[in-house]
């Protein structure tokens, strides 16, 4: 009886420490997902996003809720496209938006790490800005808690050294592939 209590504990606590996120089907082909965001009113966010940085597409669109219209808060869904890695398959989850009630600024949980396979973990909270030329600024949240260490010992804050990080805020983020901005492409090709 001892036993059979601590397999069924193993299985449940495997279970649950090694369930990864839905993969979504419908997200293998561009074109498809193109196709169908064409058949739908799309939200200012809605649409297919590239990371400049490493190439990987994203789709952002809406969270469909099953039943009838209710009052629920519109949600967004970070579903990936192409990745640069390839153990993340096509239809991953990479995370969610809400809007806020700033025009154009959403408040995200993103995934940034992986386990080295097809799960994403360590979901950070994010600030995502949408700017008029179909650019996408990702801004993370720090941790709220500092520590000095130089305060901890005697005499040593007097040095006057400061770690200063000038990495400029919001750099990071997505270009608009799909659908085109109505200002035409963001960077044309000449011939």
């Amino acid at each position: 009886m001892r036993i059979l209590s601590i397999l069924i504990t193993l299985i449940v606590c495997t279970g649950t420490v090694h369930a990864a996120k839905p993969i979504h089907g419908g997200y293998y082909d561009r074109d498809s997902v193109e196709a169908r965001l064409r058949g739908m009113p799309l939200h200012i966010i809605e649409g297919i996003w590239q990371f400049p940085s490493n190439g990987a597409t994203v789709v952002i669109e809406r969270i469909q809720h099953d039943g009838p219209m209710t009052d629920e808060v519109v949600a967004y869904s970070m579903i990936l496209l192409k990745s640069p890695m390839r153990s993340l398959y096509p239809g991953t989850e990479m995370g969610t938006l809400k809007p806020t009630s700033k025009r154009g600024v959403y408040s995200a949980v993103l995934y940034t790490d992986t386990d080295g396979g097809r799960r994403l973990l360590k979901p950070k909270n994010f600030t995502l800005t949408l700017n008029d030329d179909g650019h996408l600024g990702f801004h993370r949240h720090g941790s709220s808690i500092k520590v000095n260490i130089w305060r901890m010992l005697p005499y040593i804050s007097r040095l006057g050294i400061r770690v200063n990080n000038d990495k400029p805020r919001d750099v990071n983020g997505c270009v608009r592939v799909f659908p085109m901005s109505k200002d035409g492409p963001i960077e044309p090709r000449y011939l």
